[in-house]
């Protein structure tokens, strides 16, 4: 019921900023934008789910520095603080999902197809960006390999097939990597028709998938295999 109602609340206010958007009252999103971390902060720190104490730090870190970066964003002039901020969510989550990692045996296996094809996305949107970031190139090129950083933490933490809260995790972080690319593109390239209402979107997705399936790996549900004594691994 907690987590129930929790995120219809969450995904009532992500649906009025995207109508403050789209019937362009920005001033308004003042209230509805800042609301959306403080709200899955207060999940995580109240939801029915035993989280250890040093995960949940590095996960609260990383929403409330996505909650500074979110506040920075809605003024155009603080656009380079609000990418630092998070760049610092970023490094807490590749914390927090290399702890969940290195204690999930056996530690998952490197997937090398997908990091690499996962390296030659992010290179060509790199060189596609490269030309039109001026002064900036420096700060989003090491964004954008943080973000990819995260993005391989999160697909590395898990065993998929016997832990399905982990795509919702891995979701999460491939929509928040989509939703920066638009912003990037938008801000840099050229405006994209609809941009800012599909950024905010896949945003709030993101976030969400990147919570709930953390949440629920620690909620029993997707219990990770514990090696015996005997060196057997058991359920």
């Amino acid at each position: 019921m907690f987590r129930t109602g929790s995120f219809i609340i969450y995904f009532l206010v992500l649906l009025v900023d995207i109508l403050f958007i789209a019937t362009d009252y920005a001033s308004l999103r003042f209230l509805s934008k800042p609301l959306l971390m403080l709200l899955l902060i207060v999940y995580v720190l109240y939801v029915p789910v035993k989280i250890p104490r040093d995960y949940r730090i590095p996960l609260l870190l990383a929403l409330f520095f996505s909650s500074i970066g979110d506040d920075l964003l809605l003024f155009s002039s603080l656009f380079l603080p609000g990418l630092g901020s998070f760049l610092l969510a970023h490094v807490m989550y590749i914390i927090f999902f290399l702890k969940i990692r290195y204690s999930n045996p056996p530690v998952p296996s490197c997937k090398y197809p997908l990091i690499f094809l996962h390296a030659a996305i992010i290179i060509f949107f790199i060189l596609y960006l490269a030309p039109h970031l001026g002064n900036l190139a420096i700060p989003v090129i090491i964004y954008a390999l943080t973000i990819s950083v995260m993005v391989q933490s999160v697909l590395h933490a898990f065993h998929f097939r016997r832990q399905p809260a982990a795509w919702y995790c891995l979701i999460g972080a491939l929509l928040f990597m989509f939703s920066d690319s638009l912003i990037a593109v938008g801000k840099f390239v050229h405006p994209l028709w609809g941009g800012d209402i599909l950024v905010m979107l896949t945003y709030g997705i993101a976030q969400w998938g990147l919570v709930i399936g953390s949440t629920e790996y620690f909620a029993g549900k997707n219990r990770p295999l514990q090696v015996s004594p005997e060196g057997l691994i058991a359920p």
